[in-house]
């Protein structure tokens, strides 16, 4: 049943870009089922650009938990920050105690979290759910917290805002490249957020489809990955973008791109939200598997290292066995739609 008089939400997200993207549809799902309330979303620094003109969050809101908000005077002046914006109800889906402090101490009326956690009796609307056995995704986690203070969603709606600056640069950049139509986009990093497919892989890969005429091959990654496109060039010329682009001019590549083929990072889950066609390449450990962390409802757009895998050894990287024939065949599926 839905809280009464429910008229100033916080959504809390506060670690990384997948995370927040697989957040930021329980903003629309809170905006069909309260269409008076007004939202708000607390992230960190790293992602506040991400999220900025996305069209369900009326506020976006700066955890500086590395600056301004670090330690208990930092803690109090969020807590403070928070008050005077007198919020009816909070989402805490990045479980922590010091979030779930934050919104006890800012007298929050409704705060819904986790029921499983040590400091869980900060909140008042307690799912159950243990998020570390990942046997669901990590967005129906979300939207289940949503669910406890009545927020009801028929669907899942990602919604994503690209400045039209953002779109006229890829497109200028594009045609420097001389590339005019479709291209296959490449994102051999996940900083540190997932086991990687080797990145010769990548490069063989890449050689591979660049035999199919008419679509040039662009590498996306930060600038400390520009390593890992080194490696690529070796096998083939590429397009390079790595260490160029903000999140906003990332998103206008992938959106009109043919593909994109990344391991298990937030650039994926950007794709994803964006509209694009994806594989996604993941090892099956439960922290990192797809069935939490996989391209929403895309089931057929995951690959993973074949059944048997041993994922114990710290001596071995897994991801080793996802043969590039795989990868190769399901690209030029996807290819051919």
């Amino acid at each position: 049943m839905k809280d009464h008089i429910l008229q100033h939400i916080l959504v809390i997200r506060t670690d990384r870009m997948g995370d927040v993207l697989l957040s930021a549809p329980v903003l629309t799902a809170i905006k069909k089922s309260f269409p008076q309330c007004r939202t708000a979303m607390l992230v960190a620094a790293y992602t506040h650009e991400l999220m900025s003109g996305h069209p369900d969050a009326d506020d976006l809101l700066i955890d500086d938990f590395k600056g301004q908000h670090k330690g208990i005077v930092g803690l109090l002046k969020l807590t403070g920050d928070l008050k005077r914006l007198r919020f009816d109800a909070a989402l805490v889906l990045h479980p922590s105690f010091r979030l779930a402090l934050v919104c006890w101490l800012a007298g929050i009326p409704v705060r819904a979290g986790t029921a499983f956690r040590l400091y869980s009796f900060l909140f008042n609307r307690k799912v159950k759910q243990r998020r570390k056995f990942g046997d669901r995704h990590e967005l129906d986690y979300n939207m289940e917290i949503a669910a406890a203070i009545g927020v009801q969603a028929d669907k899942v709606e990602f919604k994503f805002h690209i400045p039209q600056e953002a779109k006229d640069r890829i497109n200028r950049l594009l045609q420097e490249n001389d590339i005019r139509g479709k291209y296959i986009v490449l994102h051999p990093g996940s900083g540190g957020s997932g086991q990687n497919w080797p990145v010769e892989n990548f490069g063989k890969l890449a050689a591979e489809l660049a035999k199919d005429p008419g679509l040039p091959i662009c590498i996306t990654g930060s600038k400390t990955e520009a390593p890992l496109a080194d490696t690529i060039e070796k096998y083939t010329p590429v397009t390079r973008f790595d260490g160029q682009l903000s999140i906003k001019e990332l998103a206008a590549l992938l959106k009109n791109s043919a593909l994109v083929i990344a391991n298990s990072t937030g650039p994926l889950h950007l794709a994803v939200t964006v509209g694009a066609e994806v594989i996604g390449l993941y090892s099956m450990r439960v922290a990192c598997g797809p069935d939490r962390w996989g391209p929403y409802n895309r089931q057929n757009s995951v690959l993973t290292p074949p059944p048997g895998t041993d994922y114990s050894r710290k001596d071995s990287n897994p991801m080793e066995l996802l043969n590039i024939n795989s990868v190769t065949q399901l690209a030029r599926e996807k290819l051919a739609k």
